[in-house]
């Protein structure tokens, strides 16, 4: 992996942990006032962007931040904005169906959009403190030198990574542990197909995080639906992404071509 993407993941777990780590010990029932324990989350979900922003800045001055924050990102390719916000949904609602087949019952929920004010507020704050770093930054540099399909497994394992903390909340059931990086994972594979098919938009990345958020299928269990639906929707996300993979592996050049648009 390039130097430059580890100093990357490293900054950003690091701007985000810390932030984290007072919520997460107050919900855990440390004695840490709700004010205290909750201020530094906003600064915690934008970690990715803000350590891309000082990875740039460090590679190139002046010059790497303006790459980095131009809002040059293939218009052609934001075609498939609609696309990339409506696949988290088509692959829940499809792992529904693939239940429904098997005979299994129904969840009582069938979509888990933001209904908290929180929620919602994360929806929107977290593509934007996300994808500068995680599409817009990392992937570009792992695409010329890793390739489509492993650049897509790296950034899946620090995309993980950088949720541990989240993982960590109490009420968090050890299915999440399980099927949590598989389903992140896929979502990376997918994502990094969408981003080379648009030529490196940003903006279709940012559609497909939003998306993740509109239909949260990890917060299946805060309705008391238990695993099936991150077991299904995982299922087929796997699959999908196995899929893409597999055509990844001849979108080399188109590969290219979106990490030169990304770095122009």
């Amino acid at each position: 992996m390039p130097p430059s993407v580890v100093r990357f993941f490293v900054l950003a777990c690091a701007i985000t942990w810390p932030c984290q780590l007072p919520f997460l010990l107050q919900q855990w029932g440390a004695p840490i006032p709700v004010d205290v324990a909750t201020a530094p989350l906003v600064l915690g979900a934008i970690g990715p962007s803000v350590a891309a922003a000082v990875c740039a800045w460090k590679e190139g001055g002046r010059g790497g931040l303006s790459g980095l924050l131009s809002p040059r990102r293939a218009p052609a390719g934001w075609a498939w904005a609609p696309l990339a916000l409506c696949m988290p949904a088509m692959l829940h609602l499809a792992g529904l169906a693939l239940l429904a087949l098997a005979g299994g019952s129904m969840p009582a929920t069938l979509l888990y959009a933001p209904v908290t004010p929180e929620q919602r507020g994360i929806a929107f704050l977290a593509p934007l403190g996300e994808e500068l770093g995680f599409r817009g930054y990392a992937l570009r540099r792992l695409l010329p030198a890793r390739g489509p399909v492993l650049a897509s497994l790296l950034v899946g394992a620090g995309w993980t990574l950088w949720h541990l903390p989240t993982m960590c909340l109490p009420g968090v059931p050890w299915w999440s542990w399980v099927l949590g990086p598989l389903f992140i994972t896929s979502l990376s594979v997918l994502m990094t197909a969408l981003h080379i098919r648009s030529g490196g938009s940003l903006l279709v990345a940012i559609a497909a995080h939003l998306g993740i958020h509109l239909d949260n299928v990890s917060r299946a269990h805060l309705s008391g639906d238990g695993a099936a639906p991150l077991l299904v929707t995982t299922i087929v996300a796997v699959a999908a992404a196995a899929v893409a993979a597999r055509r990844m592996r001849a979108w080399e050049p188109a590969a290219a071509v979106a990490a030169a648009a990304g770095a122009a």
